[in-house]
């Protein structure tokens, strides 16, 4: 047992410890079963961040999907879209080294600094009906990059009775055009935070070892190192997932 006066502990992101007070079992803190890593375990807090926009998508089995932004978020958001059904799921991004990273996990990607996505991706989903012609058949679109220019790119190319997703924070507001999202069908749906559901949805899939969760920890620095770690966790073409080990 651990006694600590609240004031003493330095109580933030990188702490090594936290106190809780009343803390709950499967609300506040879960126990992790021995089939995760420490190492994989870290993860768990910001996947449940992806897999809720994933169910918040309303996926239904075999659907296709796009996910924009290769970061934690993003490739948590598409392995989710996954473990609820989906068939297909392409992540574009500008940075080929976070790309190569969602590649090795089975999803098609495009850099979408330099292809055009949505010949990219009629070529990999198929072609579907949208209100300006041929389109990707694609059910879904997930912004966790959050890009001014995604929300107008969605609504272009959209296909009849898609949804999309935000969950990337780009504070302000944005151009929406009602009359083409009416005539389309596009549906515009906001995810912020996760429920103790997600949390269950990640640990089941960190279990099910469908897929190398862990190898999208790209660096781990020691605690003594942490200003060098959060400089190269800004790097996007040299890492992914930065952790910090004590």
């Amino acid at each position: 047992m651990i006694e600590a006066k609240q004031e003493e502990m330095d109580v933030g992101g990188f702490s090594e410890y936290v106190l809780i007070p009343n803390a709950k079992l499967n609300e506040q803190v879960y126990s992790i079963p021995e089939q995760i890593s420490s190492k994989t375990a870290c993860l768990i807090e910001p996947f449940t961040v992806g897999f809720r926009a994933a169910r918040w998508s309303f996926p239904r089995k075999g659907e296709n999907a796009v996910v924009f932004g290769a970061g934690t978020i993003g490739i948590a958001a598409a392995i989710g879209l996954k473990f609820f059904g989906c068939d297909k799921v392409m992540i574009c991004d500008h940075s080929d080294f976070r790309l190569e990273k969602a590649g090795t996990l089975g999803f098609a990607v495009c850099n979408n600094s330099r292809e055009d996505l949505k010949t990219a991706a009629m070529e990999y989903f198929g072609t579907a009906p949208s209100r300006f012609g041929p389109t990707a058949d694609a059910g879904i679109y997930i912004d966790a990059a959050g890009a001014e220019s995604i929300l107008e790119l969605y609504q272009s190319m959209g296909k009849i009775e898609s949804r999309m997703v935000a969950v990337a924070v780009l504070a302000g507001k944005r151009p929406v055009d009602v009359l083409a999202m009416t005539y389309s069908q596009h549906a515009l749906i906001g995810s912020g935070g996760y429920f103790p559901v997600d949390v269950e949805d990640v640990i089941t899939a960190m279990v099910s070892k469908k897929w190398d969760i862990e190898s999208i920890i790209t660096d781990e620095f020691p605690w003594e190192e942490l200003p060098r770690a959060i400089e190269k966790a800004s790097r996007v073409e040299e890492a992914l997932n930065v952790i910090i080990r004590y």
